[in-house]
């Protein structure tokens, strides 16, 4: 099939309006579409938190924000398809997988609409595409180009910081008595939904411990406000004193100082992925239900998990796959990766900092 985007002026993508590591997974895709459709202009329609998460993407032209979620009133759901149709958009790409979202697009009126025939919502696409639920969620997102004739290689998530930002997270960390020579590794041991993504504080102090003992490694302590209860029973746990920041970054504070570490350690979470697209090496630690969606695994990236004799995701089981995994293989994966030579990473690297 021919590249069935390439001429086209308008194109209108559709992510998540509410979690930001859905749009941070979906930033290959963009880099593909950019490729494929070289003169269209590309508008991004998401949630009101990611034009400051994706601050400095080349592959878009304009961001659109909706702070409303599926299922409102339908007289806002014509208002904001009537304001969308008059920008007369070629075609439509609807990573978000809602049917909302699908709809919207069709009320607009946009001739050719691209999405996963999922959720109901196959009857408002043009261009049906199914879902592999056995596959990367950024990969899925890739497919609905190849639908289109498009070519889409894999590739790996991407944030962008500034060089100000660079500075100014190094001047914080001094200010907390970092070396600039100190390998950083940083963590998230909290996480929404803690019982079926938290994999324990204990755990996370052990793996902490040892590499600050083995490695003179310089542990941070990330996660959103809501998180730092769990961060605190982290450093009250370790031998060595951590350095907490978990609630105490803005969003352009936090990526600038994740950028700027060796390692990342993590749950499940948009903190994982945001490490990820910056260039820094990550151990996830996912739940069975989770880990092939939305882990990273081979180069500079491992993804830790137990699953079941029999698929299963129900609570109980899913936390029984969490309690499984060992301080001992968080561990050895993060040695294979912090003394790789192909993992030390120079900070300074294109991809993450402009």
């Amino acid at each position: 099939m021919s590249n069935l985007i390439g001429g086209l002026e308008r194109i209108l993508v559709i992510t998540k309006f509410g979690f930001l590591g859905d749009t941070i997974v979906a930033t290959p895709f963009l880099r593909r579409l950019r490729e494929a459709a070289p003169n269209a202009r590309i508008t991004l329609l998401t949630g009101p938190g990611i034009p400051e998460l994706l601050a400095g993407c080349p592959y878009v032209d304009e961001i659109k924000t909706l702070d409303r979620k599926a299922g409102r009133a339908l007289a806002g759901t014509l208002t904001d398809a009537a304001a969308i149709r008059a920008s007369r958009y070629d075609a439509a790409f609807v990573l978000n997988r809602s049917i909302h979202s699908a709809i919207l697009t069709a009320l607009a009126g946009i001739p050719m609409r691209v999405g996963h025939d999922t959720e109901l919502r196959g009857f408002s696409l043009t261009v049906r595409v199914p879902y592999d639920w056995n596959k990367p969620d950024r990969e899925c997102a890739l497919d609905l180009l190849r639908a289109v004739g498009a070519p889409a290689d894999p590739a790996m998530p991407q944030l962008w910081v500034t060089q100000e930002e660079s500075d100014g997270a190094r001047e914080r960390l001094h200010e907390l008595s970092a070396d600039e020579d100190s390998i950083l590794v940083g963590m998230q041991p909290g996480a929404n939904d803690a019982y079926v993504r938290e994999w324990g504080a204990q755990r996370f102090a052990t793996v902490a411990d040892r590499l600050a003992e083995e490695y003179g490694a310089r542990i941070v302590l990330f996660g959103g406000a809501a998180e730092r209860a769990t961060s605190d029973r982290v450093a009250s746990t370790m031998q060595e004193n951590p350095i907490v920041l978990t609630g105490s970054t803005g969003l352009r504070e936090v990526l600038a100082l994740i950028s700027l570490c060796r390692l990342w350690i993590g749950n499940d979470g948009g903190l994982l992925h945001a490490a990820a697209a910056l260039g820094v090496p990550t151990v996830g630690i996912f739940g069975p239900t989770k880990a092939r969606r939305w882990g990273y695994e081979g180069g500079c990236h491992r993804t830790i998990a137990v699953y079941p004799p029999s698929p299963a995701r129900d609570p109980k089981t899913i936390r029984m796959c969490l309690d499984a995994i060992t301080p001992e293989s968080v561990y050895a994966a993060a040695q294979e990766l912090i003394g790789a030579e192909n993992c030390i990473r120079n900070t300074e690297k294109e991809s993450a900092v402009s």
